[in-house]
């Protein structure tokens, strides 16, 4: 950096110098011209001592400042880290030896005495009883095979019943398998002791059938409402489900009908109640039937 300025310094002084001289010399003369061979005059003039000195400042080279030492930095002493003392290690306690059971004192073994033999005799056998002749009579009474009970029906979701041709089908194996069973409990005796076929089979009549019964009924109970059932226009577009249970007679006369749950659109409430009720007189229950009335709940859903 101090050489470049240096540098342009001694620049600026030279071009002053220059037209100094320029400047301040003398100026020359015209040229005097005789004929067509003519002659030059040149005249040289001697500089000053002050534009000399300014010419060998210039070429002087410059000086070049020797390099200043940087001082030396005092050697620092080197840090020791401080010694720590041993820890002393606490003595590790010896566990307590585990205290020994005393031995047990030996102990003499009882010996049993030797028992005496002694003679079993064996009791005699009891005496026979023979049978009284009055109860093998009225045991010969008893019918010999007690007609089997089906166990009860599980619970199953209810489903709609299959064609009355099917269910015929299905019902004839049960009602041969129930006229046996009256037919074995009939009896072999006379009189009181003689049992009676036809109340055999009103009582082994299975709660499973009486629900296959009584579903075939309700289904078409359902039908016969379904075909009643219109839409109302005042419901305006919504859809919903409604449940109702309605009661019916064993004639098939209707006895009661009531909201069992709300479809939250009181139009579609009020049209399933009007189908329930247009439906008119439903069929009559089926023969296995004896109740006098029976109460169905049914889901109408309504769509636009």
């Amino acid at each position: 950096m101090m050489r470049t300025l240096e540098f342009g310094g001694f620049l600026v002084l030279a071009v002053v110098a220059h037209l100094a001289v320029v400047l301040i010399g003398p100026r020359t003369q015209g040229v005097a011209s005789s004929g067509q061979a003519g002659e030059t005059a040149v005249s040289i003039q001697v500089s000053d001592g002050q534009i000399a000195d300014m010419v060998a400042q210039w070429e002087t080279p410059p000086e070049v400042p020797e390099p200043v030492e940087a001082p030396d930095m005092p050697e620092t002493a080197a840090l020791n880290e401080p010694e720590l003392p041993p820890l002393e290690q606490p003595e590790r306690l010896a566990a307590p030896a585990a205290p020994v059971a005393p031995a047990a004192p030996g102990l003499a073994v009882p010996q049993s005495d030797s028992l005496p033999d002694a003679s079993v005799t064996a009791p005699p056998p009891p005496p026979v009883q023979r049978p009284d002749p009055e109860l093998e009579r009225l045991g010969e009474t008893r019918p010999q095979v007690r007609p089997e009970r089906p166990d009860p029906p599980k619970q199953q979701p209810r489903r709609e019943p299959a064609p009355k041709k099917q269910a015929k089908k299905a019902d004839k194996p049960k009602k041969a398998a129930a006229s046996s069973a009256a037919q074995r409990a009939a009896g072999q005796g006379q009189g009181a002791n003689a049992g009676n076929a036809r109340q055999t089979q009103a009582a082994t009549l299975s709660a499973g059938h009486i629900q296959s019964l009584t579903a075939r009924w309700g289904a078409q109970v359902r039908r016969q409402i379904e075909r009643r059932k219109r839409y109302p226009s005042a419901a305006r577009g919504a859809s919903g489900t409604v449940t109702v249970r309605l009661t019916v007679g064993r004639n098939g006369s209707l006895q009661g009908v009531g909201l069992a749950r709300s479809s939250g659109n009181a139009a579609l409430d009020q049209a399933a109640l009007r189908a329930v009720q247009s439906a008119g007189r439903f069929a009559a229950a089926p023969k296995g039937l004896t109740k006098a009335s029976y109460t169905f709940t049914l889901q109408m859903r309504f769509n636009r």
